[in-house]
């Protein structure tokens, strides 16, 4: 079941609306409503929501030009999010894609400071410049050099001209997390408020670094080389019962299902527990099956499965089934390598 709503597209790019920022706008205008808080701050609020639609519009828009992928921009209460494949290791495209944002938010900025300096605002002037102030302080923030905020990607593209891409997120994910215990003893004296983005941002520093440790690991490594040949399959006309009969002798979660050469399904132990035994496997399987590429590489694989929440995914060749590839056979591989790397470094 989805959990946000398309509105509209715009250059191609969905932009969706999480049912959970919906509810939080409803309850901002029924606040107004009843006057606990003002309608200018209503109407405040809902403008700054458009901004951060716009600025991410502005990193997706750019990230296209280098070929990146965009899924959608999903609006949450707490900011939106560009879906977006994997930002490119090109130094040069990670900076433009990441300073677009920020740039854009004092582009609005500057364009709303025209009519409040020429002064024919009139009653909105109290509105606008709010609307300007809060713009600045969203690229101000942006900026800062710390993951998740575009400041990190920023300084990393900076630090990767000189330098070696995980070295470069070594330095700014160690940089976020400086900065976010600095903001968090901040936030014991001052505001409770900064101990919440300090710890957001120690814990975006951190995925960070993992997510490139993990994509670094795994460069140059295919589905192929990791792959389980000759999978065990499933006959499409057996029934649950039997079918059951058959996962409790292979051990396995999930099998594809094959009619001649040809795979046209995919049933997990979850689908035939599930079912009447008497059924047969066709009238129950999965026929819209995720798959991967044999020549894929391996950490594409991975973030398939993650973003699907899928176990595992059969993989193809030649339009045929090659083999299957599941989280455990990555992670496994991943372990391997990483400890791999720390017997070299010692």
């Amino acid at each position: 079941m989805t959990n946000s709503i398309r509105i509209f597209r715009v250059a191609g790019i969905p932009v969706e609306l999480d049912f959970s920022f919906l509810l939080l706008m409803l309850f901002i205008y029924i606040l107004a409503y009843l006057g606990f808080v003002s309608l200018q701050l209503a109407i405040l609020i809902t403008l700054v929501f458009v901004t951060v639609v716009i600025h991410e519009l502005a990193h997706s828009y750019v990230a296209m030009g280098f070929g990146v992928k965009i899924n959608s921009i999903l609006l949450l209460p707490i900011g939106g999010v560009s879906r977006m494949e994997e930002i490119p290791r090109v130094p040069r495209g990670e900076f433009l894609i990441s300073i677009a944002g920020p740039l854009t938010n004092i582009l609005i900025a500057m364009l709303v400071s025209v009519p409040i300096l020429l002064d024919v605002t009139g009653p909105l002037t109290g509105l606008a410049g709010e609307f300007l102030a809060v713009n600045l302080l969203l690229a101000l923030f942006n900026l800062i050099p710390a993951f998740p905020m575009d400041g990190g990607r920023i300084l990393r593209a900076i630090l990767a001209e000189r330098m070696g891409h995980m070295r470069a997120t070594e330095i700014a994910a160690s940089l976020g997390k400086i900065i976010a215990v600095f903001m968090a003893v901040l936030g014991v004296f001052y505001n409770f408020f900064l101990i919440l983005i300090g710890l957001f941002i120690y814990i975006g520093a951190e995925q960070e670094y993992q997510a490139t440790l993990i994509s670094s690991l795994l460069e140059g490594v295919t589905v192929a080389d990791v792959m389980t040949r000759d999978p065990v399959t499933m006959d499409p006309d057996i029934t649950v019962d039997e079918a059951l009969e058959f996962v409790m002798s292979k051990k396995h979660m999930g099998y594809p299902v094959v009619e001649g050469d040809e795979m046209i399904g995919i049933v997990t132990f979850h689908d035939l527990s599930d079912a009447e035994r008497t059924r047969n496997v066709r009238e129950v399987m999965t026929e819209d099956v995720v798959t991967v590429n044999e020549d894929d590489e391996l950490i594409s694989a991975l973030e398939k499965l993650n973003s699907m929440n899928l176990g595992r995914l059969p993989v193809m060749g030649d339009g045929r089934l090659r083999g299957i590839i599941s989280r455990t056979d990555i992670l496994r591989t991943l372990n391997l390598l990483r400890n791999k790397k720390m017997k070299r470094e010692n």
